[in-house]
């Protein structure tokens, strides 16, 4: 609720605003979303815990409540409802925008046609701070803050392994998490493709620029940057990039190797389901609704499911590997792959399919026409892909092999004993890891001057 309420005016104001370095305020208020949870968390704690730069006693014990909580993940998952609203209120009609703004004005035609043209976008970016926000695990044990799917993870996490009891605690989960996948499918399903597919017109900006707006800009920006400077600065300071190396072993090529093998397969099964969901026909029609289950499904649900799938004598030469982690993510996050694809292929002319058909042209030829005219979607299902498996740590935490350790894992349990400053600069070590992927990502995807 938080993040709707703050998320979808700003995510209309830096579509619909012109003011100074929004494009720089805007990248900086998005980049806490590519990281997990937790390392902001650690961040905040550092800035304001007990013996934190800026904190003290009241400070902490509002961190370590489930108020604190609330807002750490607020702060965290805002960037995915000021993106997704930015993107569908750019793709809004600007004749239906121009007529609301000449009838009432800025503000009444962003009440009335904006937000709710946006609206598929809007309940998408619902659905996913929810299934995120409810999934998360580092930052309410870290927080010590109790949550429901904390319980399935102690079964399957902790020294007692209880599989059996983890499936009956789950069960509560599934229904609850059914009704989610519902609600997502009938309330944007195909319209939130649609409203993310298209594409950002260029027009007149909806609100001449007041001061007002750098500001919210930079307090957006900072409030996302803050807890990932702090962690920077901790570790820096307590010297602990100098004794990282003795403490990171493999879990940075661990973490590099998953995320990149699960992003390519996730990337490919996009291009064939989002072609069938594009156009509508059975089989993208009937896995979408069940990818976008498992993308609901908490972690520790999942990771019940996989665990027991998987963990058996015939199969333990992918259970026991790094493989088990790139089957975990395509599981959970291939939707997310699909639906990009989908978005930019649903935007394409339906005639080309006919006409590619009525010259003969098989499903490999069409396809191939269809990633000939959106090349460009493949590159952002991949980035998209990459950045969700680097940040995952509830499914990481759950299912990781011995010695094959990824890097949020890693820093989640040395948190409890390691040194404060090696814990911080192997935070900030992933920070900078996934910086880069999706710095990579902007600069395959960015527009291209003429185009």
């Amino acid at each position: 609720m938080l993040a709707l309420g703050v998320g979808v005016p700003l995510g209309i104001l830096f579509a619909r605003a012109q003011f100074p370095f929004q494009g720089i305020l805007l990248a900086a208020h998005l980049s806490v979303f590519f990281l997990s949870p937790f390392l902001p968390t650690l961040g905040w704690f550092h800035l304001f815990g007990r013996e934190g730069y800026l904190g003290g006693p009241a400070s902490a014990q509002i961190l370590f409540s489930e108020l604190g909580c609330v807002l750490a993940l607020t702060g965290c998952f805002l960037p995915a409802v000021t993106a997704l609203t930015a993107i569908g209120a750019r793709g809004v009609d600007a004749s239906l925008e121009e007529a609301a703004r000449i009838a009432g004005g800025p503000w009444r035609a962003a009440a009335f046609v904006v937000a709710p043209s946006a609206a598929p976008a809007i309940v998408l970016a619902g659905v996913i701070v929810f299934v995120l926000a409810f999934s998360e695990l580092g930052t309410p044990m870290f927080l010590r803050v109790d949550v429901y799917p904390a319980l399935v993870f102690s079964r399957l996490g902790g020294m007692d392994f209880a599989p059996g009891e983890a499936a009956a605690l789950a069960l509560p989960l599934v229904a609850l998490t059914a009704a989610l996948a519902w609600f997502e499918q009938r309330l944007a399903g195909r319209r939130a493709i649609a409203a993310l597919g298209g594409g950002l017109r260029a027009r007149a900006p909806l609100f001449a620029f007041r001061p007002w707006m750098l500001g919210v800009g930079l307090v957006a920006a900072s409030v996302s940057i803050a807890p990932i400077a702090t962690l920077l600065f901790h570790g820096a300071l307590n010297g602990g990039f100098a004794e990282a190396p003795r403490w990171i072993g493999d879990a940075p090529v661990n973490t590099l190797l998953a995320s990149s093998l699960a992003a390519a397969l996730m990337t490919a099964v996009g291009v064939v389901l989002g072609f069938s969901l594009a156009h509508g026909h059975a089989t993208g029609r009937w896995l979408d609704p069940v990818a976008a289950l498992a993308f609901i499904l908490p972690a520790a649900i999942l990771g019940v499911g996989i665990a027991f799938a998987w963990n058996h004598a015939a199969t333990n030469w992918l259970y026991s590997s790094v493989g088990i982690l790139v089957v975990a993510y395509v599981a959970r996050y291939s939707v997310l792959a699909t639906r990009t694809i989908a978005a930019a292929m649903a935007q394409l002319p339906r005639s080309l399919d006919d006409a590619a058909r009525t010259i003969g042209a098989g499903y490999l030829a069409r396809l191939w026409l269809h990633l000939g005219m959106a090349p460009r979607s493949m590159f952002g299902a991949f980035a998209l892909a990459l950045v969700f498996s680097l940040r995952d740590l509830e499914t990481a935490v759950l299912l990781y092999p011995p010695g094959g350790e990824p890097l949020t894992a890693r820093i989640f349990t040395l948190e409890a004993n390691g040194p404060p400053g090696v814990v911080s600069a192997l935070a900030g070590l992933h920070v900078l890891i996934t910086f880069a992927a999706a710095s990579v990502g902007w600069l395959l995807l960015r527009p291209r001057s003429g185009a």
